[in-house]
């Protein structure tokens, strides 16, 4: 690796290590991330798939379960060893995102959940999961929204200090304009993210007042004011 991505791991590797002793395992919003892949159905039994930014491997455990043929990547050691260790014989391999180290069209599907927002060289992961997807493949994925993101984060910091682990936020135009530059078409799938993990999320940062995502169904509101965009992305031939 670079120096830039082997200061990227050190960052996470102390990130997850931090986070791991403290007990928390889970980063992202699992149960809403696996209801996006059973809602949209476009896994399919026989697919080849790759998750980057895999984490502890959760999903990748998961999906192993259901017989998927999956491997998981993440920058950082900490979270893969932690994850072999857990979960015991699944996929688990430490690789960056802007380097994969598989062969051109290997996978069916590249899978990614909050990761998206924290590579500072997008443009050499997105050509990245190009290279590695076979023609007409999907690449999933869930990434903050900008215009939400942006607005809460800064509120909660009372700086701009976020912008260290989340340099490359989106609003879906932005994202949807970036993929077709890189031979992708773009559709965005709504998804409601409020569940317990969520909500005792916001109320460690908002307290009382985060009682009322509770009343809020995200699927009924515009795209330009969800918290969190899922996107169905698919290579476009010739491309």
């Amino acid at each position: 690796m670079d120096e830039e991505l082997t200061k990227q791991q050190e960052f996470y590797d102390r990130g997850w290590g931090s986070e791991l002793e403290a007990g928390k395992e889970q980063r992202g919003n699992l149960r809403t991330n696996l209801d996006f892949l059973e809602e949209t159905n476009l896994l399919k039994p026989n697919d080849r798939i790759l998750e980057i930014g895999c984490g502890i491997g959760s999903i990748v455990s998961e999906l192993s379960g259901r017989r998927y043929d999956i491997t998981g990547t993440d920058i950082s050691s900490k979270a893969i060893d932690y994850g072999l260790k857990k979960y015991g014989d699944i996929k688990l391999q430490v690789q960056p995102a802007e380097i994969l180290q598989f062969e051109d069209h290997a996978f069916d599907v590249v899978l990614s959940f909050d990761l998206f927002e924290h590579i500072a060289e997008v443009d050499r992961h997105i050509s990245e999961v190009h290279r590695v997807l076979k023609e007409d493949g999907l690449y999933l994925l869930q990434t903050p929204n900008k215009y939400s993101n942006v607005i809460f984060e800064t509120l909660y910091h009372k700086s701009l200090k976020w912008r260290r682990a989340h340099p490359s936020l989106h609003t879906p135009g932005q994202l949807k304009r970036r993929f077709s530059r890189h031979g992708f078409e773009t559709q965005f799938v709504k998804m409601n993210p409020v569940n317990e993990f969520t909500l005792n999320k916001l109320r460690k940062k908002l307290g009382p007042i985060s009682e009322i995502f509770k009343h809020i169904n995200f699927c009924r509101l515009p795209l330009a004011l969800q918290t969190n965009l899922y996107v169905i992305a698919r290579k476009t031939p010739n491309k």
